[in-house]
């Protein structure tokens, strides 16, 4: 570990993982990661990178002009009903206030942030699977294969079946199925150049993004091609040539799964924290799972360095606090895009294309999550340690936060209720 006053223990060399670690030595504070897996794959399909991440990603050497170049910035999202007719054509910014929105691999930008943390001097354990957790009034750590690993705190970004939020949380959380499941998938766009109805996604000289609808239900494996094709007999022909190209190793079949928000990401001694999907995993209707991990790594490193190694307790309730509203609420977001998008009110959008736009606020793009924790340090310091009163101020302007549940948010489904949006997707 590096030779700094503070040390760090990370769980999990994921999006959250990885960009804790860099952001923690951008501030000189010691940090190692401990990944289960023995070889991080490169595999995974589109991942958006929004500004209020990439705003973050711009402090890290050249790793966003990097990414920048292996990603695509589509211009429009395009709408269509199953059938190929369009609804909505959907303006795409291409930046906000100068940090940009890219739609990339995911696979590729975690290996920009593997390189980037190397680069660091950031030890990887790849193969170390935790076992154990463990506190006291100094220290906390992690036993792995039997050896005890020890620094002043921990960070469990070990994703949605966290064992550190049974630590944490003293229950599992098991995720509820949902019924719902998206195929996804990431191929090379030249094997759409062999079939006319594609090959105009080849010659084009910007960016595409469509979106279609329907989806089927079961656990998460491997896609089939042929029950894709099957589930889409009957739809745009177009679509139906872009599956065709897909290869058979390369597709998806992602289910959907619901989970309460995380109430709890502090431990009770108080030394280990949860981060990105092991305290708020996000739906991909949310567009928002990779930003918010990158803005809880830039938040961990900006309170931990401010308040020093004899305040490590403080500053992880510190993080807790000024992050938990903001991620509920982009969690409820996804929850309210899937529902205008898979439980579909036909005669609002008749009235109003408008309805089914995918969200790009300004409170959520125009945040800089470095910042904030640095202004709000204090406040919610305060608020901490004498009971004062602390106003989040990284969400949209005048929102009353509500907690919700899963099953809260079930029981609406299937109804066209206007109670159920409490997020302008505008």
């Amino acid at each position: 570990m590096r030779d700094a006053k503070i040390k760090t223990i990370i769980v999990g060399a994921g999006f959250a993982g990885l960009s804790t670690a860099i952001e923690l030595s951008r501030k000189n504070v010691g940090v190692e990661i401990f990944e289960r897996v023995q070889d991080l794959s490169t595999t995974g399909d589109v991942i958006l990178m929004s500004a209020n991440c990439t705003r973050i990603m711009g402090r890290w050497d050249n790793v966003l002009e990097q990414a920048v170049k292996i990603s695509g910035q589509p211009e429009r999202m395009t709408m269509c009903t199953k059938e190929g007719h369009e609804i909505l054509d959907q303006p795409l910014p291409e930046d906000y206030e100068g940090a940009p929105n890219i739609f990339s691999s995911r696979g590729r930008i975690q290996q920009l942030m593997v390189q980037q943390a190397q680069k660091l001097g950031i030890p990887i354990h790849l193969g170390h699977r935790v076992d154990e957790y463990f506190e006291d009034n100094g220290s906390a750590g992690v036993i792995v294969n039997g050896v005890r690993h020890t620094a002043d705190y921990v960070i469990c970004c070990d994703g949605i079946h966290s064992r550190g939020r049974v630590y944490v949380t003293g229950s599992d959380g098991r995720a509820k199925s949902s019924g719902f499941a998206v195929y996804r998938s990431w191929f090379p766009l030249e094997r759409l150049a062999a079939d006319p109805l594609t090959k105009k996604y080849v010659d084009a000289d910007s960016d595409h993004f469509q979106d279609t609808y329907t989806l089927e239900e079961s656990w998460s494996f491997p896609g089939e091609k042929d029950k894709m094709l099957k589930v889409i007999e009957d739809w745009d022909d177009t679509l139906k040539a872009v599956v065709q190209a897909i290869p058979p190793d390369a597709l998806i079949d992602w289910k959907l799964l619901w989970r309460d928000p995380v109430k709890r990401w502090i431990s009770d001694g108080g030394r280990i924290a949860l981060a990105g999907d092991s305290a708020h995993p996000h739906l991909a209707t949310s567009g928002s799972g990779a930003a918010q991990a990158i803005e809880d790594a830039a938040t961990i490193a900006t309170v931990i360095s401010r308040g020093g190694r004899d305040n490590i307790r403080t500053s992880l309730k510190i993080y807790e606090t000024l992050r938990y509203h903001r991620t509920s609420l982009t969690q409820r977001m996804g929850w309210e895009t899937r529902h205008r998008w898979h439980q579909t009110d036909w005669e609002a959008v008749k009235k109003n294309p408008e309805f089914l736009r995918m969200p790009q606020p300004g409170w959520l793009y125009g945040h800089d999550a470095e910042k904030y924790a640095g202004e709000k340090y204090e406040e919610a310091a305060s608020h901490i340690l004498n009971g004062t009163p602390f106003v989040s101020t990284n969400i949209p302007e005048g929102y009353v936060y509500e907690e919700w549940t899963v099953e809260e948010m079930m029981a609406k489904e299937n109804k066209s209720n206007a109670s159920f949006y409490k997020i302008d997707n505008k």
